[in-house]
């Protein structure tokens, strides 16, 4: 006992605590080589931060990673681990992350902390739980016993033989697959699919991915956590075929192939330079720019002790080019895609905004840009002369949305067009003589070979609202700063501290706007602006709308949309959604000028639409207006809903498209409303609202009926379908049509549904008869454009979404009179059976 009582004489007077901490630092720095020698988990062993196992050789490690943005968060990861006992570098970096858990496929990623267990329990389930023994991941419901890493880096659940693989994480890639390792379509594992991360150091899924369909077709698509869908796909193999089956294989000399169902094998990558199998560690990814690469790191360092990663091959080239049938492309809106000056896609592809626009989102930028000013306004309060044009070089957005196009102009006369236009966010000088107006920057690129110039518009004065870097964000908040301290200071000293404080902090809340061109309301303000909301101009689907007048500085008059209460929308998601909303600008859509968050008030303020509802307008038969108005206006309601679909930072569905939510302003242009919206609400409420609204019945697609059917922006094209028939005939859809002239003889109910009316007029080549001897229609031109426009409108409420087209192509076909109207598909089968043939057609 005496030497223990020596020892514990306080002669070097050192505290406990410091004691304790010297002994778990030793044993810290003593685990990694103890846990190194773990090359499987056992039933009734644990795991918990930091431990992890290594395969035999040593090449793989699987356990507990810490997050570097937040080290008290762990990711359950398998890695590669070089050197062997590498307890000097104990933290993987990110890229050599080859697996981590996930909830699904497409889910979430479960984060430990230092209270997190694995273990195999008692019943031989694999089980991640936290602190509160509540369960983070669990992969397989049947018993095992053994928890093995392989030298592959295939991590294995076995079972109690050992004999059986229950589990392994090769069934289950996440962003990456290794040599040897497979992927195939299985929609009872991985749905045939990798999905990238979000970011590097973000172990979240992202918006691409690589994926099998069950047609055999390799495909890349962008934002689709579920199923197959082409119009989401930027790039595929064509290996589709009617016996599907195809396999995407990474093999130890660095290839990814595919296989097909014969045999057939194809390369997507080869290496650029060929080695020996077992020279290299290699892996081949999905990047979160969506790009798929193959990486490579010699084992020995390679030459002068080269120890990082090296790109050996990509797919698919000309990355900045890729896009889907939606328009959908690498970069978000308002952004343009920058790549290397080869064709290999082997460097990252970079999202830029054009000078005076800033990131959506710095962290991914990606996402894309928005104006870092007020962009002009069609209302008055702004003139062209606050604007300019910004020049950007062989650069492009070409596939962006037109909506006036002119040719054999010079580029002076382009800047004019673009600068009195108050909807032209940028101009296109395409060829040197032809200049395109664009709404919205969408899938733009800039390359050496590009020719064309863009024009950016840009506001001139007031520049201190446009930020054109960090650091002038950086001066320019210091000096707000500076300013607001030294006011408070002065309000402080002249009227004292508490009525200061009031004064300060009411300012703040009407001045936080959440984005330039939207502003904050108190619902004292609307009050009076609306008189006490005696005006109301009519209920929707989603509240009641009330006329106001607003005075900023002149008297505007406005319209004020309170909205119904819901519970699935938080104060956040509200503040996200009035913002993503506030930043949409297009000639036709009802522009938001501001919004009410106060309390459990939720309103949002719109500009105010003189000339009423579209309906009002359409089926008044005493002021029918003429069919080249109304052929322009529906042309107009398309490219709003396009840019709904294709020019937003992410699609927005409209949810129940109908004249009544058309408005006309006072020179008879028509504007969509309420879009937006259903994204504050939630979908379940928008699901039970669309769906039980009287009236909306003939408008929303089948699919809005059925809980399990997906729904999608073909939602919105049905309905534009059914507004379309309506526009050419001013017939209202669910009132039925008696065939005219009346037959001899025939019963007075024998009557057809629009939809069927249509149908056979269509097929029997007569649908100038919808138009009831229309005055201004009295050439070939205008029948086949009759024709064409009925066709459009049929094609649109196809019963089945995916033979749809998107309101893109629906775009196209109307605005040109090229397309010949034998190339549109003929009505749809059903509403031909289902309807009394019109007895005076002769179908063909």
């Amino acid at each position: 006992m005496a030497p223990v009582l020596c020892c514990s004489v306080p002669v070097t007077r050192v505290p406990f605590p410091a004691v304790l901490l010297l002994v778990l630092l030793q044993q810290a720095r003593s685990l990694p080589s103890a846990v190194a020698a773990r090359t499987n988990l056992t039933a009734g062993a644990t795991m918990a931060p930091p431990d992890y196992i290594t395969s035999p050789s040593g090449g793989f490690a699987f356990g507990f990673r810490a997050f570097t943005s937040d080290p008290t968060k762990f990711l359950l990861a398998t890695w590669f681990r070089f050197g062997g006992d590498d307890s000097s570098q104990p933290q993987p970096d990110p890229e050599s992350v080859v697996w981590f858990a996930k909830q699904s496929p497409s889910g979430a990623t479960p984060y430990a902390t230092a209270q997190s267990v694995l273990s195999i329990t008692a019943d031989g389930q694999l089980t991640l739980t936290d602190g509160s023994n509540q369960v983070l991941w669990t992969p397989s419901l049947e018993r095992g016993s053994v928890l093995a890493l392989r030298d592959s880096g295939n991590l294995q659940f076995l079972s109690d033989s050992g004999s059986q693989v229950l589990w392994e994480s090769f069934w289950y890639p996440t962003d990456t697959l290794l040599p040897g390792q497979s992927l195939v379509y299985d929609p009872a594992r991985s749905e045939g699919k990798v999905f990238a991360k979000r970011a590097d150091a973000e172990f979240t899924t992202g918006r691409f991915s690589m994926g099998i369909q069950s047609d055999g077709n390799v495909v890349l698509y962008v934002d689709l956590l579920k199923g197959n869908d082409p119009h989401n796909a930027y790039w595929q193999a064509y290996t589709n075929s009617p016996d599907g089956n195809t396999t995407v294989t990474f093999d130890d000399r660095g290839r990814l192939n595919y296989t097909l169902h014969n045999g057939t094998v194809s390369s997507l990558i080869k290496p650029a330079a060929s080695f020996a199998a077992g020279e290299y560690f290699q892996f081949a990814r999905m990047d979160p720019d969506g790009i798929v690469r193959t990486y490579i790191r010699p084992k020995d360092g390679g030459t002068g002790g080269n120890t990082s990663w090296t790109v050996s091959g990509a797919f698919p080239d000309y990355g900045c080019i890729k896009w889907t049938s939606g328009l959908q492309g690498m970069c978000g809106p308002g952004s343009y895609c920058l790549s290397a000056p080869t064709p290999s896609s082997r460097d990252r592809l970079n999202c830029v905004c054009p000078s005076g626009y800033n990131y959506t989102d710095e962290q991914h930028r990606d996402s894309g840009c928005t104006p870092a000013f007020e962009p002009q306004s069609c209302d008055g309060e702004n003139s062209s002369d606050e604007f300019t044009l910004v020049e950007l070089l062989n650069t492009t957005w070409e596939a962006s949305i037109y909506y006036k196009r002119f040719s054999s102009v010079t580029e002076e006369q382009c800047r004019e067009y673009c600068l009195r236009d108050c909807f032209c966010a940028a101009a296109l000088m395409i060829g040197g003589s032809d200049c395109a107006e664009v709404a919205v920057l969408t899938n733009g690129w800039r390359a050496n070979g590009v020719t064309t110039k863009a024009l950016i518009k840009v506001r001139t004065r007031n520049s201190q609202v446009i930020v054109s870097s960090a650091s002038s964000r950086t001066r320019n908040a210091f000096a707000y700063m500076l300013i607001a301290i030294s006011l408070a200071f002065v309000l402080i000293i002249a009227i004292g501290g508490l009525v200061a404080q009031h004064c300060v902090t009411r300012n703040r809340e009407r001045q936080r706007l959440l984005n330039p061109s939207v502003r904050p309301f108190s619902w004292k303000e609307l009050h009076e602006a609306t008189d006490g909301f005696e005006k109301l101009l009519g209920k929707g689907s989603f509240g009641e709308v009330y006329k106001g007048t607003i005075r900023s500085p002149q008297p505007h008059l406005i319209a004020v949309k309170k909205l119904i209460s819901s519970n699935e929308y938080s104060e956040q998601e509200f503040t996200n959604e009035v913002q993503s909303i506030g930043q949409i600008h297009h000639r036709n859509l009802v522009r938001m000028i501001g919004y009410c968050k106060q309390g459990n008030h939720r309103m949002l303020v719109f500009e105010f639409m003189s000339g009423g509802s579209l309906r009002s307008f359409l089926f008044n038969p005493e002021t029918r207006p003429p069919w080249h108005w109304r052929a322009e206006a529906a042309l107009s309601i398309a490219r709003g809903l396009e840019y709904l679909h294709d020019g937003c930072v992410a699609p927005i569905i409209r949810c129940d498209i109908k004249p009544d939510n058309i408005l006309l302003d006072g020179h008879g242009t028509p504007k969509i409303t309420d879009f937006g919206i259903s994204k504050l609400l939630g979908s379940q409420q928008v699901h039970t609202t669309v769906t039980h609204v009287r009236g909306t019945r003939g408008y929303i697609a089948p699919e809005w009926l059925h809980s399990s059917s997906r729904v999608d922006t073909k939602a919105d094209v049905h309905s534009f379908g059914v507004v379309l028939l309506e526009m050419i005939s001013c017939r209202k859809c669910h009132e039925p049509v008696a065939p005219d002239p009346p037959q001899r003889g025939e019963e007075e109910d024998e009557t057809v549904t629009l939809f069927g009316w249509a149908a056979q007029l269509v097929s029997a080549r007569r649908a100038e008869l919808m138009l009831h001897g229309d005055a201004d229609v009295d050439t070939v031109e205008d029948r086949e454009r009759v024709e064409r426009f009925a066709r459009v409108a049929l094609w649109c409420i196809d019963p089945n979404p995916l033979l749809r087209p998107t309101m893109h192509q629906v775009v196209q076909v109307l605005e040109t009179s090229r397309t010949r109207v034998e190339a549109l598909p003929d009505p749809a089968d059903c509403y031909m059976e289902s309807s009394p043939l019109i007895p005076q057609l002769k179908i063909e």
